[in-house]
């Protein structure tokens, strides 16, 4: 059996236990659900990996989060998922991680398959963003900075030949502007970071794509990869 190949989408946005409107996204979010798991069943394998970049459920509590992880599960592959900022639900780690064997639930940490390290944390918005508010996100911002860091050290101690990185919000405000976020992945040399947050035309024009600093970054949020999981890596 050959490398199994990586994939990634961020934002499912799933509401099994309670009605979400979804058309605060804009166009083309009806029964979007729906056009995720055709796709990803069309083009993920059981032995495929799907990197899951979180805002993956609009539950609140960890009980209501279920039905949305049932979904999850029900999907081919092995599932591994980051911390979004929508995911209220996200709780005691342990409890999460004794869910299924095919979901891999990353805080902190990495998991190593195929030679590649998948590490990330959820992010936050950076200084240079015009929304940022000292007040407001310097906390958070630096707690998610250690977050990301202690994930890439795990990741360099696998000794894989790769790392790759995913992140729920783009690791910076505009392509050409600078973060701890950017640093970090830069200072331990990863090979792609992948993540998604950003909805619409305006937004995604925000990201940062390309290669940048000898790393590869991907947008993969879920209405701007058309609800298909992105192919990452084979």
């Amino acid at each position: 059996m050959g490398r199994s190949r990586l994939f990634a989408i961020g934002d499912l946005h799933l509401s099994f236990t309670s009605e979400k409107p979804m058309d605060i996204f804009g166009f083309g979010w009806e029964k979007h659900h729906e056009k995720i798991r055709a796709n990803w069943r069309r083009v993920v394998g059981e032995n495929d990996t799907v990197l899951v970049l979180g805002d993956i459920s609009w539950a609140l509590k960890f009980e209501d989060s279920l039905a949305d992880l049932a979904w999850v599960h029900e999907l081919p592959g092995t599932k591994v998922l980051l911390r979004g900022n929508h995911d209220f639900w996200w709780s005691s780690i342990g409890k999460l991680r004794g869910l299924y064997d095919d979901m891999i639930f990353l805080q902190n940490d990495s998991y190593v398959t195929d030679g590649r390290a998948i590490c990330g944390s959820r992010g936050w918005l950076t200084p240079s963003d015009a929304n940022y508010s000292e007040k407001t996100d310097e906390r958070i911002y630096n707690r998610e900075l250690i977050r990301l860091k202690m994930a890439l050290e795990s990741a360099r101690r696998s000794g894989a030949q790769e790392i790759i990185v995913g992140l729920h919000y783009p690791p910076t405000a505009q392509p050409g502007s600078e973060s701890g976020f950017k640093r970090l992945i830069a200072e331990f040399g990863a090979k792609k970071v992948v993540y998604g947050h950003l909805h619409g035309r305006e937004a995604f024009k925000k990201g940062i794509k390309g290669r940048h600093d000898g790393t590869e970054y991907c947008l993969a949020s879920a209405d701007y990869v058309n609800f298909t999981p992105l192919l990452i890596s084979e």
